[in-house]
């Protein structure tokens, strides 16, 4: 009985010291809010995670029907990876249905520094605001790099055999970032657009972009005709030539811009098409040769 108990008492420290180590064989298994922090999580794992996305690249991310399935996938996950910063809240839904409770939600927000913070009390009467920040601070691809370090942190506790793998994964993602970032700033620098949403506020500060004004007088919120008047205004005084959209904003009010000043309808989704490193890079590039092609002649 007591070498029965030893070898028991044995067994069970050698599994508890697998546990700790991680299987190195065995990828994680992560679901993402949106196809961009897909894309950095997998710069980050290469083929060691088993990546699926919820939010369809043409969706808006601020409001996701939550469905059975996505609940399901979420409950065979070992990470749930969130925007955070309050645009998707219906995260924390996905993650609650799930019943997993060895799901682990990691808020990929804490790795930046939030810009557009409100100041003051928040109330529903200022449209969709986020108390917190801008939300899309993915478009910064400085942010993207740190996200990648942050992440790589996050899994390699989780798989420490993986662990210099993953950092050295992050720092080369960063470094790409490093060397295409000097061709995206010379074609953002000094540009100027306006925006229909509060989208850009990341993208327009590390290029030194103006936003000259938005066609949503506050966020969430459809402008009347006067304020679009307004702005029309503003696109003749300041010589704006284009307005950037997602594809999921309602053309009419852009219509009516193009009517009054000539300014140019420019669709530029602020969601990568793919869950990949090179599709998040690569929406850097489709801005760049927006911006280029509605300016010129």
């Amino acid at each position: 009985m007591t070498a029965f108990v030893l070898m028991l008492l044995c067994g069970i420290a050698s599994t508890g010291r697998a546990d700790e180590g991680g299987d190195a064989g065995e990828p994680l298994r992560i679901l993402a809010s949106t196809n961009d922090l897909a894309a950095i999580a997998r710069a980050v794992c290469a083929e060691q995670a088993e990546i699926e996305v919820v939010l369809r690249s043409n969706r808006d991310p601020h409001s996701v029907e939550v469905r059975p399935s996505t609940m399901r996938r979420a409950a065979h996950a070992d990470y749930y990876l969130a925007v955070g910063l309050s645009l998707d809240l219906w995260a924390e839904d996905i993650v609650r249905g799930s019943r997993n409770r060895d799901l682990v939600m990691i808020d990929c927000s804490r790795a930046i520094t939030p810009q557009g913070v409100p100041e003051g009390k928040v109330d529903a009467s200022m449209g969709d605001v986020h108390p917190e920040g801008n939300p899309h601070y993915w478009l910064d691809p400085e942010n993207g790099a740190l996200v990648a370090l942050f992440l790589a942190e996050q899994f390699g506790e989780a798989r420490p055999a993986l662990a210099d793998a993953f950092h050295k994964n992050a720092r080369r993602f960063e470094e790409t970032i490093a060397g295409r970032i000097v061709d995206w700033e010379t074609c953002l620098r000094g540009r100027s657009f306006v925006e229909y949403h509060d989208t850009w506020l990341y993208l327009a500060n590390r290029f030194d972009i103006t936003i000259a004004g938005r066609v949503e007088p506050l966020p969430g919120i459809s402008p009347t005709a006067r304020q679009l008047a307004t702005l029309s205004s503003t696109i003749r005084t300041d010589e704006i030539r284009v307005v950037v959209r997602d594809p999921f904003h309602s053309e009419s009010p852009v219509e009516f811009l193009e009517r009054e000043t000539g300014v140019r309808d420019v669709v530029i989704p602020s969601v990568c098409e793919e869950g990949r490193p090179e599709a998040y890079l690569a929406t850097f590039d489709r801005v760049c040769a927006a911006l280029e092609s509605a300016v010129s002649p």
